[in-house]
């Protein structure tokens, strides 16, 4: 049996690709291998497979339109990090006074709670709600405003609905389960940033560790105060670590994005024709449309013509001869069937000699082109027709 034939019958059978699941499961949880369903990688073989051109502006604008943008996760959160410590920076002081006040407000004030009746019990929740609302405000306000910033970065001013209205993304990615780039990517960089983090936590710690253990001899302020350094230390590095990781990350996602929306061939000439229209089409208006305006052109050169020469209707030439300027008559217009019947017209308006020879007509329409002198063995037709003209008698005499 030959390679081909060989591959083909593989084929044929579709016989799974990975039997490796199906055994781990059998020898780790007692599963038979008859109730794992074979996973067949044809079935999910790249479709960007021989997608090499990169995606149109129509593409793009469509997807986006979608809602699938380019974008980093890590990066928005990592910003509403950094923004989340910076509030904490600006407002510490004042949530732990409104904290300190509260505490000493519920638990200072020798409140009975014992004998609550249901309105009291509705009125102390409702002051809880709304004095924890007051200081964890600043906080929120600003994580908000920093995770509306981090999209903004990445996507720009993008708002639309039309996400929840396609079912199609409701239907899950199974190729988001098997090993891949992505999946790799994922798991590379979730262990770098628990080594990252994990490293800067225990630096942070290990350099506070000393004066922790010594809290037990100090006010409950001052441990609070030492405790909440340390936290924030520890926030501020892991904010920046996680910022530093995210930058790259946003632009590995980008990556994918435009890798995953490349085209082929055929897909850029579909667009290209139903946005322009069929090439040979534009090529037909185009070429109508320079002999529209050479037509134009040629009209406006008749009434400087001393003569045209008709067919009588399908063919119409103006020709033009100054001694001073040229050897031999020169072809100023040329025309067929309906432009034929405008340079007779013009020339009508002109009062320009029109004379009629169908074959010396059809011969200068075919053999000379505008602007250019007629050939030397039509001289004699021509001239004939020339000497009609009272100027040339004149000149001739």
């Amino acid at each position: 049996m030959s390679k081909m034939d060989l591959n083909a019958s593989c084929l044929d059978e579709q016989k799974p690709i990975l039997a490796a699941p199906a055994d781990y499961l059998t020898l780790l949880f007692a599963i038979p291998a008859s109730a794992v369903p074979p996973l067949y990688l044809s079935r999910f073989a790249a479709e960007d497979e021989g997608r090499t051109e990169e995606p149109t502006d129509r593409r793009l604008r469509e997807e986006r339109d979608k809602g699938r943008v380019p974008k980093s996760q890590d990066l928005t959160n990592a910003i509403i990090l950094l923004g989340a410590v910076m509030a904490l920076y600006i407002t510490g002081g004042y949530m732990i006074s409104q904290c300190m006040q509260l505490f000493t407000r519920l638990l200072g004030e020798g409140v009975n709670y014992q004998s609550f009746n249901q309105e009291e019990v509705k009125h102390f929740t409702a002051m809880i709600f709304v004095e924890v609302f007051k200081i964890g405000l600043p906080l929120f306000a600003i994580s908000m405003f920093m995770g509306i910033i981090g999209n903004v970065i990445q996507v720009g001013g993008m708002f639309t609905v039309r996400p929840l209205f396609m079912p199609e993304r409701l239907i899950p990615d199974f190729k988001r389960v098997l090993p891949g780039r992505r999946n790799l990517y994922a798991l590379l960089k979730t262990f770098v940033m628990m080594g990252l983090v994990g490293g800067a936590a225990y630096m942070v710690v290990m350099d506070d560790f000393i004066p922790m253990l010594k809290t037990s001899g100090m006010e409950l302020r001052q441990a609070i105060v030492l405790f909440g350094h340390s936290a924030f230390k520890l926030l501020i590095v892991c904010a920046v670590l996680l910022l530093a990781l995210a930058i790259p990350d946003y632009f590995f996602e980008r990556h994918e994005y435009m890798e995953s929306l490349k085209m082929d061939v055929s897909e850029v000439k579909r667009e290209r024709k139903e946005d322009f229209g069929d090439p040979l089409v534009r090529l037909r208006q185009r070429e109508r449309y320079l002999q529209m305006t050479r037509q134009r052109s040629m009209l406006k050169e008749v009434p400087k013509a001393d003569v045209v020469i008709t067919n009588p209707t399908h063919f119409a030439v103006a020709l033009l001869y100054d001694p001073d300027l040229s050897t031999a008559p020169r072809l100023l217009a040329k025309g067929q069937d309906a432009f034929a019947y405008e340079i007779r017209r013009v020339a009508e308006e002109h009062g320009i000699l029109i004379e009629e020879s169908p074959e010396l007509a059809r011969t200068i329409f075919r053999e000379v082109e505008v602007g250019k002198e007629i050939p030397e063995r039509l001289f004699r037709a021509v001239s004939l027709i020339f000497a009609k003209l009272d100027k040339f008698n004149r000149k001739v005499r």
